[in-house]
Order: structure tokens, then sequence, then C-alpha cells
């Protein structure tokens, strides 16, 4: 009879696997973070779609990829500037939440030195590629609206040719990728020295990120403690670098916390912390949200209305808190409902990291193509993200049947 029982769990487990290899899922992840990293990355596309459609976008005719929203359409919708400011205050925050909370296992599954190989690849070629070819094919509608208005042909081998001898000024959307590389390392040496003693440490970790009070409280304390002075030496919004290593000076430290946040979190075990399936986190989601709400609503008023286009210390906290709130928000929500996998989530969750390296390129040549366009720019904007998602998730999952790229994308 225990020999039979064996077999028998011997099958179930075969089976097991049998279904994870058929639906796509990877040993160890949580359909809940699944998801939730492919709907940021659904944000990201609709972020960048109605960009050429919000008042805020102007053309910079010296240097048209100098501005966030390369292609600008005549027809503008102020709405359109609150959703991007909203997206703004969380998405990229949450986005290196959820791409720590699995380090600290493949880190044990792997080995540092495998790792690292695997994040070269992952995260290194396609920086290196998209910046040679991917960037500058979705930077070049913005040189080609310049050439409409002032009547200046630019052809894309002079264009490109530009752009390298420039330096690469801009990364584009894939400055993400140097910066997560450049987190993970990070993490690597912090993982050499401090293994002898991670017995104490995760000690600690228990203490704190298994009670609801302490994890939150802590978490936004040194968030403010981070952002705030570098917001108001550099400012919020200004970006540093050196070529296309650009990113946010007020936010790269805000990035590491969360990321490091996630790490975390992973390490002490989704289940035994705060962001357990059945936690307050995921029961009162909605609470959070409401408070990044208010939040944003008083970033608008401090920045619109009382200190018009400045920012000050109640602003810039009005921020932290309300990325803090909405990035638990959306995790909970996730927590709550992301329950069971169904097949076109999966497929757009496999295809999300390929979607986000070339969605840069389709969102910037519609918007060129729509510029004629009587449409409103509501409309536009909507035409303009279904067409990116569609066509690079289409182009993604193709280009994933090539081994090679599969092991990459």
């Amino acid at each position: 009879m225990t020999i039979r029982a064996v077999i028998d769990k011997q099958a179930e487990a075969s089976a097991a696997n049998k279904m994870t290899e058929v639906s796509g899922q990877v040993p160890g992840r949580k359909v809940e973070f699944d998801y939730l990293r492919a709907f940021l990355v659904t944000l990201v596309l609709f972020h960048h779609a109605v960009l050429a459609y919000a008042t805020c976008a102007s053309i910079n005719f010296e240097n048209p990829i100098a501005n966030a929203g390369l292609v600008v359409n005549e027809q503008r919708w102020l709405g359109f500037d609150l959703i991007v400011a909203f997206n703004e205050t969380f998405f990229m925050p949450l986005l290196f939440f959820v791409s720590g909370v699995f380090v600290r296992q493949s880190l044990a599954r792997k080995g540092a030195r495998r790792y690292v190989g695997d994040r070269l690849k992952r995260l290194g070629l396609p920086f290196v590629i998209g910046v040679f070819f991917l960037i500058p094919l979705a930077y070049y509608p913005a040189q080609l609206q310049v050439g409409l208005i002032t009547g200046v042909d630019s052809s894309y081998g002079s264009f490109w040719l530009g752009m390298i001898r420039s330096g690469f000024g801009t990364a584009g959307p894939l400055w993400f990728l140097w910066l997560l590389l450049a987190f993970n390392c990070l993490v690597i040496l912090l993982y050499r020295v401090t293994s002898a003693f991670s017995g104490f440490a995760r000690g600690r970790y228990d203490i704190i990120f298994g009670r609801p009070v302490a994890f939150f409280g802590v978490l936004l304390g040194i968030s403010i403690v981070v952002y705030l002075p570098v917001a108001i030496i550099f400012g919020p919004l200004r970006w540093i670098g050196i070529g296309p290593f650009n990113a946010q000076a007020g936010r790269i430290l805000l990035y590491l916390v969360y990321f490091l946040t996630g790490i975390a979190v992973g390490a002490t075990g989704i289940d035994r912390s705060v962001l357990k399936t059945d936690g307050i986190l995921a029961k009162h989601w909605w609470v959070w949200i409401a408070v990044g709400l208010m939040s944003f609503t008083v970033l608008v008023l401090m920045v619109a209305v009382v200190t018009p286009m400045e920012r000050t210390i109640v602003s810039e906290i009005a921020f932290v808190v309300c990325c803090w709130a909405n990035v638990f928000g959306m995790t909970g929500l996730f927590l709550r409902y992301a329950k069971r996998r169904m097949r076109i989530f999966d497929s757009l969750s496999e295809n999300s990291y390929g979607i986000y390296i070339v969605h840069y390129v389709i969102v910037t040549w519609l918007q060129y193509f729509l510029l004629e366009s009587d449409l409103a720019p509501i409309m536009k904007g909507i035409v303009v993200f279904a067409g990116t998602l569609i066509i690079s998730w289409v182009l993604v999952a193709i280009v994933r049947h090539i081994p090679a790229v599969a092991k990459v994308i």
C-alpha cells in the first residue's frame, strides 16, 4: 500500500508538471504577480499611447527626441494629463517592486554567477539591441513631424547616424532595463556580503514583514527619507545620466527601495508576509486606492492651484504617499481577484516583457499616421493604445517561436 501511494503521488506530480508546461506556468510563480506584471506593461502602453494627446505635450524643434511625448497632436484632452500624472505616481515603482519579488528564489536556484549571466542576457542584450535599432526607429516619427512643419526633410539613415554621433542621448522606455540590471548587480553584491548573517536578517524580516503596521509604516518613512532630499536638490522631474544610461534623478532611490522591498517580501515568503492572499491588504485593497486618490488630489491642487507649476515639500510628500498607497492598492487588488489562470491572460503575461521592449516603435508610428485624422483626441488615444497592444502582442508571440529569441524575451 505504501509503494502504491508513492506511485500515485509521483503520477500526480508528473501530471501537475505537464499541466504547468502546457499552461506556460513557471514553477514557484504566482498568478497574482504574473497578471499584475502584465497589467503594468499594458498600463505603460496606454501611458505612452495617450501622451501625444495630452495638453502638456509640446514639440521641441531643436531636439525632437528630448520630449517624453515624441509625436504631438493638435487635438488634445485634459483628461489624458490627469491619467498620465496619476500613472506616473506609482506604475514604475510597482514594476520595480514586482520585479524584485522572485529575485531571492532565482538566486537560490541558480547561484550568483548563473543569475548574473541570466540577467545580462535577459536585460542587457535587449537594452543594447533596443538602443541601437528600436529606439531610433521609435524616435524618427518625431523628426518627421518637425520636417512636416519646417519643410526640412531628414532621411532615416542620417537620423540614425546623428543619434550614434550624439551618443544616444536617450534609451526611451528601455531605461527601465539598464536600471533594473544595475539594481540586480547591486543585489548580488549584497547577497555575497550578507549571506553570513542571513539567519539574523531573516528574523528581523519576520518582525517587520509579518506585521502590516510595521511594514507599511517603515516603508513609507524610508520612501520619504530617500525621495524628498533628492527631489528638492535635483527637482522631481529632472533626468540625469550619460548617453542612454539615464533616469529621473529624484526617483532612482525610490525605485531601489521598492525593488529591495519586493526582494525582502519574496525572501520572507509571500504567504507569510502582509501580501498573503487572505491578508488585510487583499481584503481592504480599496482603502489603499482611496488613500492614493486623495493624495493625488492634494498633489494636483498643490501643483495646479496653490503653487502653480511648482513642486513644494507638501506636494512631494503627497507624491510619495500617493505612490505608496497605489502600489499596495493595486497589489491588493490582484491578490484579491487574480485567483485562477486564463489562457488569454497567460499569453499576455508570457509575452509582456517582449511587448514592453517593442511597443514604443508601434506607438509613435501610429501617432504619426493619425496626425491628419479628424478623430477626436480620446478616440485617437484609444486607437493607438488598442493598435499597439494587438500589433506588439502578435509580433512578440510570433518571434518567440524562435528558440534563441524565446530564451531572451
